[in-house]
């Protein structure tokens, strides 16, 4: 059985064993704590691998030419407006209200207080070693892009750390996906504990949280993908989404943007008329570092988690959260259970509880499954924006399915045909 049902089955029995207990059970609510501790060892360690792996794989010359910046450029700006369309959904529907839980005594908000001076300063860690134990992500992020921008000068020098740290990052991986294995016991624990202590108002939350990001979601493919295509490419939208609809379909079954990956290649490429070269590299790109879904989720998932502990949050923080979910979406390519992982990552950059994980993760599967689509959407509409750019587009192909060859052919063998058709006919006649 999958991770992710075990998941789904440990979310449904917590319901149930937390409606008929009628209070938080210590043993069990231990088991929820035990989880969140582990998420919490994950966070530091996975930023600093992820960041450094990634800016140092981005190094390579071929991806940074032309197309490379072209790429990265509308990888960033498209995930900056996901973000801003998440963060405006979850402040249109507001889905934790009606859900009222005490802050927990060792959380520790940052940036309420901070004027924008002293926040810029708290940026950079006077000891790196004291920010990864005290937790401080900002600090660790800002380390790791310096420490890979020093491996990156060290050339040839700096590939022996560089492998120990890609090294590092692959246990890291597997350590991820051992977690998760925890996640069903975590989930079953955490939602007994919520649901027995505050009862079944926990779960009208949930579903407006759900609600609100297939909202975000719908509106990021519906509404800018759409018009990036129209206004920026002149293109029409439909021939894109008609070319995509396997890719589509796969995405949303497996919730998997590397599974999805080959179909999205074989779709750009045959049904939207994006050169192989452009599609490859922009496709392949795209499944790791560009998540328009994930983001949405992450800027969702922050303002439900600051709503249900009645948590103000100041225009610096939601800047944070920005910021860390850009970084986050980036990192989160390739991590199984890579949604909570990565949430955790921006929870504790703003200081908000990292309990509120206990109830959005057991619903995480659901979420995940727009989220995909909108992840390979987002690769499929840039891959078609660079191919656009670059005069690598074949456009009959993307407008009709076939290019000016095929269509002739297709033609000269109607008309073959229509002809060959006449003269049985004719035969037939004289036949008759």
């Amino acid at each position: 059985m999958k991770v992710w049902v075990k998941v789904l089955i440990g979310l449904f029995l917590g319901v149930g064993f937390g409606l008929i207990a009628q209070q938080e059970i210590a043993p069990i609510a231990m088991v929820g704590k035990i989880f969140i501790n582990l998420l919490k060892m994950l966070v530091g360690l996975v930023i600093f691998a992820s960041i450094v792996t990634g800016v140092c794989q981005i190094n390579d010359p071929k991806k940074l030419g032309r197309i490379g910046v072209r790429t990265l450029f509308f990888f960033v700006w498209s995930t900056v407006i996901a973000i801003g369309v998440g963060l405006g959904a979850a402040y249109l529907i507001h889905p934790g209200q009606g859900l009222s839980l005490s802050v927990p005594a060792t959380t520790n908000l940052q940036g309420s207080n901070l004027e924008l001076i002293d926040f810029c300063i708290s940026l950079v860690p006077s000891n790196p070693f004291l920010a990864f134990a005290q937790g401080n992500v900002l600090q660790i992020i800002t380390f790791s892009l310096l420490f890979a921008y020093g491996i990156m000068l060290a050339g040839e020098r700096g590939k022996k750390i560089y492998e120990i740290i890609e090294s590092l990052a692959a246990a890291l991986h597997n350590l991820t996906y051992t977690v998760m294995k925890f996640a069903p016991y975590g989930v079953f624990a955490l939602m007994a504990s919520s649901v027995g202590a505050m009862g079944i108002k926990v779960i009208v939350p949930l579903l407006k949280f759900l609600l609100c990001n297939y909202i975000a979601c719908l509106f990021q493919i519906l509404v800018v993908f759409s018009l990036i295509l129209r206004l920026f490419l002149k293109l029409s939208p439909v021939p894109f989404f008609k070319g995509m609809k396997e890719a589509i379909a796969l995405a949303f079954s497996t919730s998997s943007s590397s599974a999805t990956l080959p179909v999205a290649l074989k779709c750009a490429r045959e049904q939207l008329g994006v050169a192989e070269d452009i599609s490859g590299f922009v496709l392949s790109l795209g499944s790791t570092v560009n998540m328009n879904g994930a983001a949405i989720g992450l800027a969702t998932a922050s303002i439900f988690t600051a709503e249900i502990y009645g948590i103000q949050l100041s225009f610096l923080q939601i800047g944070v959260i920005t910021f860390t979910s850009l970084i986050a979406a980036i990192g989160a390519a390739g991590i199984p259970g890579a949604g909570i992982v990565m949430l955790s990552v921006v929870l504790s950059a703003v200081g908000l509880p990292l309990e509120g994980i206990a109830l959005l993760a057991g619903v995480d599967r659901i979420r995940d499954m727009i989220s995909t689509v909108t992840n390979i959407l987002g690769d499929g509409v840039a891959a078609v924006y660079v191919a656009k750019k670059e005069k690598h587009l074949d456009e009959e192909i993307y407008n009709y399915g076939y290019s000016n060859g095929e269509s002739l052919s297709a033609e000269i063998g109607g008309e073959h045909h229509e002809c060959h058709s006449s003269a049985v006919a004719q035969e037939t006649g004289r036949v008759r």
